[in-house]
């Protein structure tokens, strides 16, 4: 072909990219005038290859591109390499399917400047629409989530895609007439990858669900117990009320009770604030870091505002989310040396339809150099080994569900406040 051909055709194909790109990441949406120095740069250099020939051209541009695009949007190196493996699983895959219905319906046995022409504007229309009207917020979702995984089906999948575009520079009449057995080779390894992907997360979550429930299931029984006991002692509470309601004065019998009474209150207080949770995981996680606090001489309140919701997580993230927040709670009260009182609150609730989870504690106020740092992966104020990982895992599961996460101080009083 042409330099003029291949500058044409690689600039179809770009674009086509760079709308998918924009899908997974917001950044792109924004500089658009850029995306013309993107296509005319990697079209240009696509066609000097192609006038010297070069066998792994096409690698050469795949590589420009996701450099060119990560310097010019100023994208994160190891996310943005991803989102453009991703990208390229998309595209290529649209592109191939294209090219096996052409094949089929073409008389002739020949790849051309025209039936590449059909191929690339058929696949930009189908990428305009997902530009458009695909959502890729779950995609983005279980990146977040189960990131690991995610990474090796990429590799996997980029790995025989890179080899069929290398067979296509190669030779493309012979995968033009063997495009159908090629499709289906990608459609089977795609697909396999994609049930490994699914067994893995399920297996991941369900272990997960065990583990919860191995681990919670002692404080939910000693709930119940606590409960049973109390029920034993208002008997107990009742034959008290009864011999005080003999006192023959019964202003001083009023007095009495109305004390009495009080003091009951007081202490089943705490144990009727956990029993308004539904969720039995909930209650036994607080009830769980309570004892802990309580053991540790903490003061720890649990506060509603508005109504108890019922929040979008799965057991296990909340239980994550709860236990990292409060473990952080605990720890800091720990390490304070101050004469402050040793307090946490937590308070959940619901505030302008939002699902509010709130943890306050009197462990002082974080240093102003470390605000911007506590979310991240490995970052920690404190000594020590395997740190830094509790509210960098919160981070994530707010960021999965698109919820977000407010920092502030009040006095001695650091609080984190999650809103979903």
């Amino acid at each position: 072909m042409e330099w003029y051909e291949i500058f044409i055709l690689s600039a179809l194909e770009i674009l086509a990219i760079l709308l998918v790109w924009s899908k997974l990441n917001s950044e792109l949406n924004v500089h658009k005038i850029r995306w013309c120095l993107a296509i005319a740069g990697i079209a240009g250099i696509a066609a000097v290859l192609n006038v010297y020939s070069v066998d792994i051209g096409f690698i050469i541009n795949l590589l420009v591109l996701c450099a060119m695009v990560i310097f010019l949007f100023q994208i994160s190196i190891k996310e943005g390499i991803l989102q453009f493996l991703t990208v390229i699983i998309i595209v290529a895959s649209i592109q191939f399917l294209f090219t096996s219905i052409l094949a089929y319906l073409m008389k002739s046995m020949s790849y051309s400047l025209l039936n590449g022409f059909i191929i690339n504007i058929t696949t930009l229309i189908v990428c305009i629409v997902i530009h458009k009207f695909i959502k890729f917020d779950r995609i983005r979702k279980y990146y977040l989530k189960y990131r690991n995984h995610m990474i090796t089906i990429i590799v996997n999948i980029v790995g025989i895609v890179l080899l069929l575009m290398y067979l296509w520079e190669m030779d493309k009449d012979f995968v033009w007439q063997h495009i159908a057995y090629l499709l289906v080779a990608i459609v089977i390894w795609e697909g396999l990858n994609i049930f490994f992907l699914y067994q893995s997360i399920h297996i991941k979550e369900q272990q997960e669900i065990i583990h919860i429930h191995e681990k919670y299931m002692l404080f939910l029984t000693n709930m119940v117990h606590e409960i049973r006991q109390k029920q034993h002692d208002f008997k107990n509470h009742l034959n008290a009320l009864y011999g005080l309601a003999q006192i023959e004065n019964s202003q001083q019998a009023k007095k009495e009770i109305g004390q009495y009474l009080e003091a009951v209150i007081e202490g089943i207080k705490s144990t009727d604030q956990l029993l308004n949770i539904k969720d039995p995981i909930i209650s036994a996680i607080i009830n769980s870091k309570k004892s802990l606090a309580e053991e540790r001489d903490i003061s720890f309140d649990v506060e509603f505002q508005n109504e108890i919701p019922e929040y979008p997580l799965e057991k296990h993230e909340l239980v994550e989310l709860l236990g990292n927040l409060l473990d952080n709670a605990i720890e800091a009260i720990e390490n304070n040396s101050s004469h402050n009182p040793r307090r946490i609150t937590i308070i959940l609730g619901t505030a302008e339809n939002l699902k509010v989870i709130e943890v306050k504690n009197t462990g002082g106020v974080i240093q102003q150099e470390d605000i911007h740092r506590i979310f991240e992966r490995g970052f920690s104020t404190k000594k020590g080994k395997h740190r830094g990982y509790g509210l960098y895992n919160v981070r994530k599961i707010v960021d999965y569900y698109q919820g977000t996460i407010e920092l502030s101080f009040d006095g001695r009083c650091t609080a984190f406040k999650i809103l979903l």
